[in-house]
């Protein structure tokens, strides 16, 4: 299998950048009392969060998987 090179600080920062904005969201909708959506905001946000440590300790892509499973490695 091909690697590809990327960019690990950019990735990262991309993952990272999505989380806190997914963070705000899931703050608001908390203070709006819209408690399934801030638990559903909240929850991607620590994914993307998972994945960019991923990125940062392995220096591969994340998993395009949505299972914490797969994140905790």
């Amino acid at each position: 299998m091909k690697k590809f090179s990327f960019d690990v600080q950019k990735t990262v920062a991309y993952w990272v950048e999505g989380g806190k904005y997914d963070l705000g969201v899931a703050t608001a909708m908390l203070k709006a009392k819209k408690y399934p959506y801030a638990l559903f905001m909240g929850h991607l946000a620590l994914e993307k969060l998972l994945k960019a440590l991923v990125v940062k300790k392995t220096k591969a892509h994340a998993p395009f998987s949505h299972s914490k499973r797969h994140l905790d490695g």
